[in-house]
This record gives C-alpha cells, sequence and structure tokens, in this order.
C-alpha cells in the first residue's frame, strides 16, 4: 500500500485513480486493436520561410541587452523575414526604457505580474509570425552562426533544431551541452546533457532545451498550452521532445550552432536553491505520470510523490492535476512509442541487461549465440566501472577502452547504484551490460577478513547474472576482477579460460586464518587459468603457475604538459580505500603544518571521492588553513596542472597507484613512500621522488616550492619510458595473454 497514512492517501486519491483509469483505457484500446503499433510517417504541412525569435525576461534588462545583441548580430547572415519578440515580465515597462531605445525593431509583450516560463512562451507564440521559432532565455547568448546553422535543418518532419550550449560557469565539468538523453533508475526519471563526441554531426537526441532550440511554431503552441502544469519552470521542454517523437516527428541536434548560458541565472535570482530543487523533483515525477516514463507501476508512482515535500503532494492533489494527468497520460496509448529510456536498476529486481542504444551510445551488434567473429570477453566488476571513481575502476575501463577493439565485450556490474549519466560515454561500443544491485553493508573503518568479503561480494544476485552471462554468450574468455570475486570460479564450465584480475596481490594477511588462506590457494586461486598483476612487487607475493604483469597507466595526454607555476600541492585519492584517507590525514598532521610554515601560501588540495565530505566534516586536521577537500572530479587534468606537486603518502599497500604515472605523465614532481611509489620504482624516474616516510617528506618538497628552477627542470615527463605507461600498451598485454590462453584452449 502507498502512502504513510489515510489523510495522505485520501488527499492524493484523484492522482492515483486518475493514473488507473488512464492505464485502464489504454490496456482497453490496446485490447481493441485501435492503436497504431508503429510510428506514422510523418507527412506535415509545409513550412515557409521566415524566423521569430522568443524571449522571455523577468526583471533582467542588462542581461536582456546581452541576448539581444548576440541575435541581432546572428540575424545578420539569415535572409529571409524575421522578428523578435520579448516577453518582459515581473517589471515595470518603465525598466526596459533603454533596452527598447537600443533595439527599436523589438517586439516587447509586457507583464507586470510574473509568468512562468510556459506561460511566458505562450505570451510570445501569440505573436509569432512565422512558421518557425527560435525559443532563446535571457541567460543565453549566441555565437554569430547559430541561427544560420540552426535554419538549415528544417524540414516537413522536423520538429526542432537545437543549438550546442555551453555553459559560462566552471565547477570541474561542463553541465550543458544541448544534447538531451534520458534514463530511469530506482528513484525515477532522469534527463542529462551528454557529451558532445563529433562537433559538426546532426544527431538526433530526446528533446531541445527551451532556452536554445529552433521548434515547428503550430506545434509548439499545441504542446505548449497543454503543459502549463509545469510551471513556473524545468521539464516541460522535455515533455515537447518526447510528444514530438511519438507524433512522428524529428527532434535534431545541430552542434554547428553554440549558445553561451550562464546556469539558472534567471531562476536563482527568484528562487532559492532548496525551491529550485522542489519544483525540478515535483516536476520530475509528473513528467513521470504524464508519459509513463518508467514502468514500475502506479503503486511505485505514488510512493514517490509522497515522498515529495507536503508542498509538492499539495500541488499534485488537485483535480485539476488528476484530469490534466489523465488527459496526457491517457493519450499514450494512442500515439507510438520512441525508444524507452536505458534502465540502469529497477526497484522490482536486483539486475538489470542495459538497452543495445540511447541517444548517446551503441552497444556493439552481435548475436549472443552461434559463431562468433571476434573472441568473446566476459568482465566481471564487484564495483561501477563507469564513471571510474577510484583507480581500480579507471584501471578496467583504461583496458577496456582498447580490448574491446579486438574482442566482444560483455561487462556484469556490482553496484547499479552508482551507474549514472556520466556512464554512458562508457558503454558505447560493447556489446552487452548486466548491472547488478547489491546491498551495501553499514560504512565502518575496519576490513573484514578476505574470506567475509568474497562471501559479500560473491552475492546470489551477482553469481546469478554471471551464470545467466556465462551460459547466454558462451564466451571463450572470463576476466573476474578483484580478488573479492574469485569465489565466481565454481562457476567455470568447460569451454571457457578464466583470469582473475588482482588489483591487489592476496596474501595470507589477508584472511581469519592459514586454514582459510590455503583453501584460497587450493580451492580456488589454482582453478583460474592465468593471474593478473599490476606490479612486479605483486608478482613476487603471489604463487600461480601463470601469473602476468599488466602495469597500471595513465590516460594523461604526453603532449599536454605546462610548467608548473603555484605553490598547491594535490593529493588524488577516494577515501573509500582506507589508504587514502589515513595516509593523507597523516600527511596533513605531520607534514604539511611544517611545508606551510617554510612556505608562506602553500596550499593542499586534496580530491577525495564521494566520501569526502563525510569523512572530513569534524576532523580539524582537514579544517587547518589552506587546506580544500573536494569530491569526485572529470577534469583531473586541470587539477594537476593547477598544482606544483602531487603527493602519495601511502603505507602498506599492494598494486601500484595510478596517481603516480598520471602525476609523472602530466609534468609534475610526485614526493611518494616507497610503499606508494610500488610498480614504478625500477623505472628511477627523475620526477618521483621517493622517502621513506611521511616526515621525510617535508625536505623534497620545500626545496622543489621554493626553488621553481630545479622543479621545472626535473617535472617535465620523459616520454620515451611513460610510453610504456598508457593504457593502449597496457592492454596489450592483457592481449597477449588472452591470445595465448585461447590458442592453448584450442589445442586441448
Amino acid at each position: 500500500m502507498w502512502g504513510a497514512h489515510w489523510r495522505q492517501r485520501l488527499r492524493l486519491a484523484p492522482f492515483y485513480f486518475a493514473l488507473h483509469a488512464a492505464d485502464a483505457l489504454g490496456a482497453l484500446r490496446i485490447r481493441n486493436a485501435r492503436v497504431r503499433r508503429s510510428r506514422p510517417a510523418a507527412s506535415h504541412a509545409a513550412w515557409r520561410p521566415g524566423v521569430s525569435i522568443v524571449i522571455p525576461d523577468r526583471d533582467a534588462p542588462e542581461m536582456l541587452r546581452e541576448a539581444l545583441s548576440s541575435v541581432f548580430a546572428a540575424l545578420v547572415r539569415i535572409d529571409e523575414p524575421q522578428e523578435v519578440i520579448v516577453v518582459a515580465n515581473g517589471a515595470s515597462e518603465a525598466a526596459y526604457a533603454d533596452v527598447r531605445a537600443m533595439f527599436p525593431t523589438v517586439e516587447f509583450s509586457h507583464s507586470e505580474a510574473p509568468l512562468g516560463f510556459g506561460a511566458a512562451i505562450l505570451r510570445g507564440l501569440e505573436h509569432v509570425r512565422y512558421d518557425w521559432v527560435y525559443l532563446m532565455n535571457n541567460d543565453m547568448t549566441l555565437d554569430a552562426a547559430a541561427l544560420l546553422e540552426v535554419l538549415q535543418h528544417r524540414g516537413d518532419t522536423v520538429f526542432s533544431a537545437s543549438s550546442q550550449i555551453f555553459q559560462r560557469s566552471h565547477d570541474g565539468r561542463r553541465e550543458e551541452t544541448g544534447f538531451v538523453d534520458w534514463y530511469v533508475d530506482r528513484s525515477g526519471v532522469h534527463v542529462f546533457h551528454a557529451p558532445i563526441s563529433a562537433p559538426t554531426l546532426v544527431r538526433a537526441h530526446l528533446a531541445g532545451s527551451g532556452g536554445a532550440t529552433l521548434f515547428r511554431t503550430a506545434t509548439l503552441a499545441r504542446y505548449a498550452r497543454e503543459s502549463q502544469c509545469y510551471d513556473p519552470f524545468y521539464w516541460e521542454d522535455i515533455e515537447w521532445g518526447v510528444r514530438a517523437r511519438r507524433d512522428g516527428y524529428s527532434v535534431l541536434l545541430c552542434p554547428a550552432s553554440h549558445a553561451f548560458h550562464r546556469h539558472r541565472a534567471t531562476a536563482a535570482r527568484f528562487y532559492s536553491s532548496a525551491q529550485i530543487d522542489r519544483i525540478i523533483a515535483r516536476n520530475q515525477v509528473l513528467f513521470d505520470a504524464r508519459n509513463r516514463a518508467t514502468a514500475f507501476g502506479v503503486e511505485w508512482l505514488m510512493n514517490r510523490i509522497c515522498d515529495l515535500p507536503y508542498e509538492s503532494q499539495r500541488e499534485l492533489a488537485s483535480f485539476s492535476m488528476a484530469a490534466e494527468t489523465f488527459r496526457a497520460r491517457s493519450q499514450m496509448s494512442r500515439a507510438s512509442s520512441p525508444a524507452a529510456p536505458a534502465t540502469l536498476s529497477d526497484p522490482h529486481h536486483a539486475a538489470v541487461d542495459l538497452a543495445p542504444a540511447s541517444f548517446s551510445y551503441a552497444l556493439r551488434r552481435f548475436s549472443p549465440h552461434g559463431a562468433a567473429s571476434r573472441p568473446r570477453l566476459l568482465v566481471v566488476s564487484p564495483f561501477a566501472v563507469y564513471p571510474a571513481r577510484h583507480g581500480g575502476a579507471r584501471r578496467i575501463a583504461g583496458l577496456l577502452k582498447h580490448l574491446r577493439r579486438d574482442f566482444d565485450v560483455i561487462l556484469v556490474s556490482d553496484e547499479a547504484s552508482l551507474y549514472e549519466s556520466r556512464s554512458f560515454t562508457g558503454f558505447d561500443d560493447l556489446c552487452a551490460v548486466h548491472l547488478v544491485w547489491r546491498v551495501e553493508r553499514a560504512n565502518d573503518d575496519t576490513a573484514p577478513p578476505l574470506e567475509t568479503r568474497m562471501r559479500a561480494h560473491c552475492h546470489e544476485a551477482l553469481a546469478d547474472t554471471v551464470r545467466r552471462a556465462v551460459n547466454m554468450y558462451e564466451p571463450a574468455l572470463v576476466q573476474i576482477e578483484y580478488a573479492e570475486l574469485a569465489g565466481l570460479i565454481r562457476l567455470r564450465g568447460d569451454n571457457e579460460r578464466w583470469i582473475l584480475g588482482l588489483h591487489d596481490a592476496v596474501a595470507a594477511g589477508d584472511f581469519q586464518s592459514a586454514h582459510h588462506a590455503q583453501r584460497f590457494a587450493q580451492d580456488t586461486l589454482s582453478r583460474y587459468d592465468a593471474v593478473t598483476v599490476c606490479s612486479e612487487e605483486d608478482r613476487a607475493l603471489m604463487a600461480h603457475r601463470n601469473i602476468v604483469c599488466v602495469p597500471n597507466a595513465s590516460s594523461i595526454q604526453l603532449g599536454d604538459y605546462r610548467r608548473s607555476e603555484s605553490s598547491q600541492l594535490l593529493f588524488m585519492g577516494p577515501f573509500r580505500y582506507a589508504p587514502n584517507f589515513d595516509g593523507v590525514r597523516r600527511f596533513l598532521r605531520d607534514a604539511f603544518p611544517a611545508i606551510a610554515a617554510a612556505v608562506p601560501g602553500t596550499r593542499m588540495c586534496v580530491l577525495g571521492g564521494d566520501d569526502a565530505a563525510r569523512k572530513t566534516r569534524d576532523d580539524p586536521v582537514f579544517a587547518q588553513g589552506g587546506v580544500e577537500v573536494v569530491a569526485h572530479r572529470d577534469d583531473v587534468g586541470k587539477l594537476l596542472n593547477a598544482c606544483a606537486i602531487t603527493v602519495n603518502p601511502l603505507s602498506g599497500i599492494r598494486g601500484s597507484s595510478i596517481k603516480v604515472i598520471e602525476s609523472l605523465t602530466a609534468g609534475r614532481v610526485c614526493v611518494s613512500t616507497r610503499d606508494g611509489a610500488r610498480g614504478f620504482l625500477a623505472e628511477e624516474f627523475e620526477s618521483l621522488i621517493v622517502v621513506r616516510d611521511i616526515a621525510s617528506m617535508v625536505d623534497p618538497i620545500v626545496q622543489l616550492l621554493r626553488d621553481s628552477a630545479l622543479r621545472h627542470r626535473i617535472e617535465a615527463p620523459d616520454r620515451s619510458r611513460l610510453a610504456r605507461y598508457r593504457w593502449s600498451h597496457s592492454a596489450e598485454r592483457q592481449r597477449d595473454l588472452y591470445d595465448a590462453l585461447l590458442g592453448s584452449r584450442h589445442e586441448c
């Protein structure tokens, strides 16, 4: 039963019955075969030349002036009828006197009362004379060629053509691109702006942003009238795109058209961050209810509504909202259905199979059964791989980037809860992806023995998914990542070669007793055809008949080196790996105060991953002056460029630290403990300064901060030796192992 109590259920009953009634009506139509089963050929009326620009503006004449200046610079290139309409609202007419004088040809539609985005668009459309209208936010500016580029893609079956959006803020990653995709997970439906890899390729996407897109006027007016429930802002333009696709129109992205955005510049002037987030969350659920974006059932959706703040529940509880939702949802059964959003997790199932494609990724086409043109490689990871939040994930992602060129790669990955919009680029060109939801144990700072971790990670849902993948795809190779999953060897069939990728070597001390260690070696490890390690030090610790060292590598481009000019130190390492947290904490306690005293102005940036805020919240060591703790960042290269020296104060570890080789590749001196430098000591890189303990890090760091000439001399990347630490080179070693194993299989 949905809802917490009868009053809440009574209040939301109209909305609940509207959803059920719409679904029942849709099912009846399907049974009576009155539904169009395929998308109709879009044969729409021809369009006439001419373009209208509509800009809603709420009491921001200075921002509007910038937007209009860019519009008229772009319109100079357009040799057809044109008009510019501003819907000025929430301010007196006098506030726009200067703008009117500067742009006398602009038509103003004025409302002293503030208008929501949908209402402002409808008011502007009432004045539009041409068949195509470019909607533009007042906090946007256009490149001179922006309008010329999108106008080239008008067509009888086109609903919209969007500009590529460049966000003006710089917070570590680009949030807006204009390339819109979507997905669903256990929390509902999500839309996001995907990266644009082909800057000139016009392609389909989910929906055009209402702030920088050319639309078919008559169709937009109809959609906008029926989506005012989203006011004051957000999600209405997503519904326009989804409806257009269902009606048989094309929804296009034109990356060669450039628009520049101040993110939330207008909304943030009139709404607090909490209010904006509340409205977005309400409209997210409303969009799902109206468009049936998720397939998790009405009861699940009502529980999502009950989780919203009371104000949002009250807004959705009105009879008019229920009636509008019934009308929109029931229309879904009349229209053809476009591709559903990719599902990354399902509240009713522990594992999901990723859809073959979305707008921003496409799995490689292949037949799961029958003869394979390339060897099939099944890779199993206990942790999320995309986006890579820690060194182990970066290793898997780096190797798969190259291995997928020669193998049909099937990925089975736990931690489905961590897959999101930034994961999509990693899926591209894999053959299949299966995501599994693991219930996390409570956070604590003690590491249980390896046999306990193996039982937790080899849980039933993951094992069932691996078993199904082995039976379905009949892979030639099965790559198991991490010792925690080594027990999956029990699923081995007769025709595969199994490889265990050890990110850290396994030692007897990892187990509760010598008996457990012996059982692991005899009953588990020995059944693998090969074991890979990432450092020669780890190879020396392992006992197996076939051990191959596949070193960790860097994805930083060697040609991007720029001399260090700051006095900032950098530590990179997610705190979910306990040695990272312990090491940097001891450095901040025992070394950083002395360094800061010797070199005033020295700062320390700690890239601690998603868990950083929780782990450091009440710790005075991280609160000292000059120390900044940041969470996960996609722009690691920028952080490296901004620092002078990186530090790696780890101890008691195995494997090797990717942070070390990335620092050297970026042209930054890394001062490291001997344990932290594992895997790279033999190369004797001049830019890798190795000391015996954390206290010994102070003197070389102070010397390098004071002597920039010395630092610049030794930090320059040694390209010849660093070339051996590229993921392409490591993938070659992995590929050689696979080839040898496949050869031995054929000989058997």
